[in-house]
């Protein structure tokens, strides 16, 4: 049962996280369409604004839990010495977090200056 309740929960946060990500996207594209920030001043006071900063941050965080679920996924059913399986899930779960972390600060300091 565990198992099985971990595979749901699984399924539901890559299918949460990729429509925030098409979402996000779509509004992406609308904004450029139709108000493309003219220069890099510009860009910096849209990305500070605070429900920018915000949902740029979410788009990253939901893009590193939708690679999660996925690579997951693939190394639990394709590599198989539970040693290897954890040093991968480790290193990529690592990586991950780095670029969240990185992605974070990118914004942060995007509406700072």
């Amino acid at each position: 049962m565990r198992s099985g309740a971990t595979g749901l929960r699984a399924w539901v946060v890559q299918r949460i996280s990729a429509l925030y990500l098409a979402l996000f996207f779509l509004y992406l594209i609308a904004h450029f369409a139709c108000a493309a920030p003219a220069d890099v001043g510009a860009w910096r006071a849209w990305v500070g604004q605070p429900a920018v900063s915000v949902g740029g941050y979410l788009f990253f965080l939901a893009l590193a839990l939708h690679a999660w679920v996925g690579v997951r996924d693939v190394l639990i059913d394709y590599v198989h010495p539970p040693a290897a399986r954890l040093g991968l899930l480790l290193l990529i779960g690592f990586g991950l977090l780095a670029c969240s972390l990185w992605a974070l600060q990118l914004i942060v300091r995007a509406g700072m200056a």
